[in-house]
């Protein structure tokens, strides 16, 4: 019992530790932001329960982390001032407990006055200004050290180079969200449609790709705008003691500053903000995702200090995703790199803040039984984190006699093998590899991927030509390809198949941790390949472990130990493996 709830906390720490890189680092969120959101209230509790217990290592709490580590093509920038994150929440009653809560710890129940204004969505920024110069711009990164970003910053007209007036601090942080409006959004996919390159999923992604950006003229072509929210270094001759006010003598000195805000001490007004900015933001030409509350007495904010990463006198109330109504047409089911089954519904196309949806991912049966979902149902769908399509709930109240009952298949739908079921992933699997044809093939994607052997210049187009033509069947023939292959399929000219050869022969040198997240074991991925790297070391050593040596491991259960053993004993698998074995570079780095 206490080491499955170990294996859960650890395996908790190190899916949020991912996503924190892939969300602040990277800026390619793959899960939404509510997700996000479950996985850390499920760390949290485990955490509060059973992180007392001498086995577990509370030094080792992700919650402690703000944002993610910087980017090492950017050099480290220290913030004057730490650059914290905000407590977030979806619940509208939680205002009422926050400003509770801060009348308890103050021991003062007269009105204390909010400062509310937007939760842009976009990439947070630090400015430091000496002598009245813009001196430095950076990220937030880890809430201590950011990325340098100046000369992208100092391309975006809406920042200023240089303060206004001469009453200003001689040192100053100015703090703020760089985003992209909708219309140049809009603008800038439609040009990288017509480029055949890849789109931006949101204006999130776009800003905060753009302002990473190397080469600086990217990032002025792209047209970001700047609203300041906030300050770190504020040492002021006049002693200003309103959050207010200091912004308002922030605009003063030239900067962007939003005009919806409100300030009041009555909790019913900030209700009713944040219901009027909801009905409002559609009509908004940037993304907003809530409203941001703070105390605005500086010295009640000093009083009330900070925990963890979150400062005790702010708090962020988000905004719930728009639902918009269809219909269920049909259920398709995919089969994944792992072998996972996972239904797809199909419904009428409709609308949601600007982007045309016809599906959703039901991930599996447990989703489908929560929701008690049939084809012919009447739905809700929304964009979780304005991004993922989701369905809410059926409206069971417009249910007819036409409903059909979702049935998944027995057999693997591409090798006709049985399929198999997991308790652990409420949901059917093709146990077949390598030898189920499109199974095979999402292995093969993934496996010359980023994620894992990152071989650039095939990508999934030429994959999938290239297994049609009978070039690649397993990761072995990655290895074995010529130029004379590469340059029969349309759109490989001989200068991009000798890189791409080029790239092959690179990629024979690949750490222990990538290979093995490279084979597409079930359950095992980037944080699992880890720890078996870590552990084993070496690559014989794991392909000739046991089911017991595996649950030694922390954060190994019985459902991965068992998935390993079963793959590593099939012979195909086996096979691929050792000859792979004798073409790769196989090294062991620690993380």
């Amino acid at each position: 019992m206490i080491k499955s709830i170990y294996d859960k906390i650890i395996e908790l720490r190190l899916q949020l530790r991912y996503h924190n890189y892939m969300y602040y680092t990277l800026d390619s969120p793959i899960i939404s932001d509510s997700i996000y959101d479950e996985l850390c209230i499920q760390l949290i509790k485990l955490e509060k329960e059973y992180g007392q217990k001498k086995s577990f290592d509370i030094s080792d709490r992700l919650l402690n982390q703000i944002g993610g580590k910087k980017l090492y093509v950017f050099s480290e920038y220290i913030h004057k001032t730490p650059m914290l994150s905000l407590n977030s929440t979806n619940d509208i009653s939680d205002i009422i407990y926050f400003d509770k809560k801060i009348k308890k710890y103050l021991k003062n129940t007269d009105n204390i006055k909010y400062y509310c204004d937007f939760k842009f969505d976009g990439l947070a920024v630090n400015l430091f200004y000496e002598n009245g110069l813009l001196v430095s711009a950076s990220t937030r990164g880890d809430g201590k050290i950011g990325e340098d970003i100046t000369k992208n910053v100092f391309t975006i007209s809406s920042i200023p180079k240089e303060i206004k007036g001469n009453d200003f601090p001689k040192k100053i942080e100015i703090r703020g969200e760089v985003f992209m409006t909708k219309s140049d959004f809009f603008i800038l996919n439609k040009s990288r449609i017509s480029s055949n390159k890849k789109i931006f999923s949101n204006p999130r992604n776009a800003a905060a790709g753009s302002l990473r950006q190397l080469d600086y003229k990217i990032t002025k072509q792209r047209k970001l705008m700047f609203f300041v929210y906030g300050y770190g270094l504020f040492h002021y001759k006049k002693k200003i003691n309103s959050h207010y006010e200091r912004l308002i003598k922030i605009k003063e000195w030239g900067f962007p500053l939003n005009k919806d805000f409100l300030l009041s001490g009555c909790i019913n007004k900030i209700i009713n903000f944040y219901n009027i900015v909801n009905i409002r933001r559609s009509k908004l030409n940037f993304e907003i995702d809530g409203i941001v509350v703070k105390v605005d007495s500086i010295f009640l904010q000093e009083k009330l200090g900070y925990v963890e990463k979150y400062p005790r006198w702010s708090i962020a109330l988000k905004f719930p995703s728009f639902d918009v109504e269809t219909r269920i047409t049909g259920v398709s089911f995919q089969i994944g790199r792992t072998g996972v089954i996972t239904p797809i519904a199909h419904f009428i196309p409709i609308n949601i803040g600007g982007v045309t949806i016809s599906k959703a991912s039901l991930h599996n049966i447990g989703i489908i039984k929560k929701l008690d979902l049939h084809i012919n149902d009447f739905i809700l769908v929304y964009r979780a984190g304005e991004v993922i399509p989701k369905i809410r709930k059926v409206i069971i109240s417009k249910r007819d006699k036409s409903i059909k009952k979702i049935i998944f298949p027995l057999n693997c739908l591409s090798c006709g093998t049985k399929l198999l079921y997991s308790t652990n992933l409420v949901s059917y699997f093709c146990p077949n590899d390598f030898l189920c044809p499109d199974q095979n093939l999402k292995k093969l994607i993934y496996f010359s991927s980023k994620n894992c052997l990152k071989i650039k210049g095939l990508g999934p187009k030429n994959i999938v030509k290239l297994v049609n033509y009978g070039y690649l069947n397993t990761p072995v023939d990655f290895f074995n390809l010529n130029i004379n292959y590469l340059q029969k399929i349309s759109g490989l000219g001989k200068k991009l198949s000798n890189k791409i050869i080029e790239n092959i022969n690179f990629s024979k040198n690949v750490s222990l941790d990538k290979f093995i997240c490279s084979l597409g074991i079930l359950y095992v991925g980037n944080s699992i390949s880890r720890l078996l790297s870590n552990y084993f070391m070496s690559i014989e050593k794991f392909l000739y472990t046991d089911y017991l040596t595996l649950l030694k491991i922390k954060g190994i259960g019985t459902n991965i130990a068992n998935s390993i053993i079963k793959f590593i004993q099939k012979k195909n698998n086996k096979k691929i493996i050792l000859n792979l074995i004798q073409i790769l570079n196989i090294f062991f780095i620690s993380k």
